[in-house]
């Protein structure tokens, strides 16, 4: 089915729409879980320039006092995360039952000329594979995105602020890596909504032969049946195996740009300690945040693989509904009148009727 201009972004706006309180809410935690995460690494350096120091001197206040901030922030981020789990799974839950509940709806809604050209095996690989995709980057994907997002943000103020040409050497790796999620979104984009499709493919063959098993096995198409479902799925393993190859393109260059530049600011900043131009505490702090930076580009690039798969089936869904029945019900319906013997015209009368089969 056609999906017209815009039908998909409005889709997603109003099933969001009731759930705006609960978004914000999840968001406000998670930013305060990436801020408890991301407190680790300054509270190292600190130990490691002054905590130690000051235990040599025989002071153990400060390393006593990083030991129970770094435990608090544990402790803290621990608990944030678990309640934005439960918040987010609160506006998932929600999003998913309103849409199965319009699939479900919309399809009886519609007339029985649609039905003949829609088959049932579409209906319920929309409300139930194009769902789970949707659900898959609900219950991940965002949280991976956000965190993503929030924790780049963090730790790109956290280096500028501990270091400026740290910072500034790792915000100019953000430049190749920018340019292989563009590459690879561009690519993939085609590539899952092949898959979507072939996937589908194999849900219609194999319901539309179940439900129909009787003239099946009637008019002994068992064979015929098994030839074009092998050949069906051939085309999704196929599918499939690109998705992945393109994941996996990704991945590869994502972790060579992120070691390669690790490597470089470790070198770096070695040779400046070893000048006594930066101290040793700034970088060992700087190299967990850049570890922390680009550890998540792998989750980045499922969340990519998420977003495909779930925006070529939303794009489904969206077109399914935007669908009109060809005889729709009347707003204001009128109630016909009761007939009787004293109102001629108004009975009904079978006249010279036949009927044959």
């Amino acid at each position: 089915l056609p999906t017209p201009p815009g039908a998909t972004l409005a889709l997603l706006r109003s099933l969001l729409a009731p759930m705006r309180t609960r978004v914000i809410v999840a968001s406000v935690l998670l930013l305060l879980q990436q801020a408890a995460v991301q407190a680790g690494p300054l509270l190292v350096a600190y130990a490691i320039d002054s905590a130690v120091p000051a235990l040599r001197d025989g002071r153990q206040g400060p390393l006593i006092a990083v030991a129970a901030g770094y435990l608090a922030c544990a402790l803290a981020a621990g608990g944030l995360q678990f309640a934005f789990i439960g918040a987010s799974a609160r506006v998932n839950q929600g999003v998913l039952l309103d849409l199965r509940g319009r699939i479900f709806r919309h399809a009886q809604a519609l007339s029985i000329d649609f039905h003949e050209r829609y088959t049932s095996g579409r209906l319920i690989s929309r409300s139930t594979t194009d769902v789970e995709s949707l659900r898959e980057l609900l219950d991940e994907g965002l949280q991976e995105l956000i965190g993503v997002i929030l924790a780049s943000v963090y730790i790109s103020a956290m280096l500028l602020w501990l270091d400026l040409g740290l910072g500034v050497a790792a915000l100019a790796s953000f430049v190749p890596l920018y340019g292989f999620v563009r590459s690879y979104r561009r690519r993939a984009a085609g590539v899952y909504t092949a898959r979507s499709t072939a996937i589908a493919a194999v849900i219609v063959k194999f319901a539309e032969t179940m439900n129909g098993i009787r003239p099946v096995r009637a008019f002994r198409r068992e064979a015929v049946n098994d030839t074009e479902f092998a050949a069906l799925n051939r085309l999704h393993e196929r599918r499939n195996g690109d998705a992945i190859l393109e994941m996996a393109r990704y991945v590869v260059c994502s972790r060579v740009v992120a070691n390669v530049t690790v490597a470089a600011i470790v070198l770096w900043g070695a040779y400046r300690v070893a000048s006594q131009t930066l101290a040793l505490g700034v970088l060992a702090a700087a190299v967990l945040y850049l570890r922390r930076l680009y550890d998540p580009i792998d989750r980045l690039g499922m969340f990519l693989n998420s977003y495909q798969s779930a925006a070529a089936s939303l794009e489904k869904i969206a077109g399914l509904l935007a669908q009109a029945p060809s005889v729709p019900e009347p707003a204001a319906p009128k109630e016909l009148p009761t007939a009787s013997r004293d109102m001629p015209g108004r009975e009904v009368v079978f006249d010279d009727v036949r009927f044959a089969y």
